[in-house]
């Protein structure tokens, strides 16, 4: 399985290379690759590991020998391909090949990597090529994403539709080409299917990149604008009336408060203050403050045993990334959005998402992983501008202009 999800992921990165000259990550994605792995293991053979894990992997390793048990194609199938992916993936895995413990968690960080692969070319869009291998290594060995790349849990899978969303709408944005929002559909799809209130926020991520790309100068006076610009247009049209459905006062009381409720009450000293969120004005008013929790909670000194003291490496990681993006956005206000854009876009609505969904600093620091993953993307992209006005080259790395040959260029 290491094998194949190895030589899978090489061939990614060397079909990309050749559309996206100087886009030079292999190596880092398969260093990613095997320090996730390698971990995994060493956690394995620790007394503490189903503690570190949490009990959501029985669960879902459960669910999954439910669905092999049926004969494909049947309801339990088709209902985890749509509703519960990370089940679906376990499952098929499961069933084809009969894996043990370890080689799921090399398919989870497998999925993982090229999530992390995708963010690195999103950068390469933005920023250029040094700035996506720079990224790339950094992603490589985040602490907190080189533990929950590896869990047979949701993350993989979230990490993945991120990726794809962020690529297909740095493209969009860069390249004004509508065609890559294929991209940013199946990596909506993805998120859905695996969390679908994520989903649903990365879809209005998505929406708005692809509003405001169309909608930028260079843009504006072309037939794509109007294209990306109605379909934006028509998406909202679609989806108002779910959305208004999701926010009235009887759902929101039913759903984010009873749940904001029960983790108030929880005696674990992970839990977080309870907020009002039972109403639309309430959530625009207490969602900030929720926020701040997920950036930046558990507190070092709230880590009670061992396994949450581990966590203290992705603490730091995490408090580092936002002491570095907080100085990079501050050192190029006014040009934040032009540089980075659509990784900002992802990296808020995300935030929105799991601040309405975190009860608890335990699950806000596994959701963080994810944030963290684009806060060091949108440094990256931020610290090192554009290498060159656009992403095509030659293979002598002399920029190609629309038509112009590349001396004349």
């Amino acid at each position: 399985m290491f094998l194949l999800v190895g030589v899978g992921i090489a061939l990614l990165v060397g079909r990309m290379r050749r559309s996206m000259p100087g886009f030079d990550v292999g190596t880092a994605a398969l260093t990613a690759l095997g320090v996730r792995v390698i971990a995994a293991a060493l956690i394995s053979l620790t007394s503490i590991a189903r503690t570190l894990r949490g009990g959501d992997e029985i669960t879902f390793l459960n669910q999954a020998t439910r669905v092999i048990r049926t004969p494909p194609g049947s309801t339990e199938w088709t209902n985890a391909l749509a509703t519960e992916l990370h089940v679906f993936v376990l499952a098929v895995q499961r069933y084809l090949f009969d894996s043990p413990e370890l080689a799921l968690r090399i398919t989870q960080a497998g999925i993982a990597v090229v999530g992390l692969v995708l963010l690195a070319a999103a950068v390469y869009e933005l920023a250029g090529a040094r700035a996506s291998a720079i990224a790339m290594w950094l992603l490589a060995f985040e602490p907190a994403g080189i533990f929950f790349s590896s869990l047979l849990h949701k993350e993989a899978n979230m990490m993945l539709a991120i990726g794809l969303v962020a690529l297909g709408g740095a493209r969009i944005w860069h390249r004004g080409e509508s065609r890559h929002l294929l991209m940013i559909v199946i990596g909506c799809l993805i998120a859905v299917a695996t969390r679908h209130y994520a989903g649903w926020f990365l879809i209005a991520a998505g929406a708005a990149t692809v509003l405001h790309a169309g909608l930028r100068p260079e843009n504006r006076e072309s037939m794509r604008s109007l294209a990306m610009v109605a379909m934006v247009v028509l998406l909202a049209a679609v989806a108002a009336p779910t959305v208004l459905a999701a926010s009235t006062h009887e759902s929101l009381e039913k759903n984010l408060q009873v749940s904001q409720e029960a983790n108030a009450t929880d005696s674990s000293n992970l839990s977080l203050e309870k907020v009002d969120f039972s109403t639309r004005g309430a959530v625009v008013k207490n969602l900030p403050r929720r926020s701040i929790d997920v950036l930046v909670r558990p507190f070092p000194w709230q880590l009670g045993d061992i396994s949450q003291g581990l966590g203290f490496f992705g603490t730091a990681a995490a408090y580092l990334a936002l002491f570095f993006l907080g100085r990079e956005m501050l050192r190029n206000r006014g040009r934040i959005m032009t540089r980075a854009g659509p990784l900002v876009y992802v990296a808020l609505f995300m935030l929105m998402a799991y601040s309405l969904s975190a009860g608890n600093a335990g699950t806000a620091f596994r959701y963080r992983t994810q944030l963290i993953a684009l806060f060091i993307c949108i440094i990256v992209a931020l610290r090192r501008p554009a290498e060159s006005a656009s992403p095509v080259e030659d293979r002598e790395g002399v920029r190609q202009l629309p038509g112009l040959a590349p001396t004349e260029a």
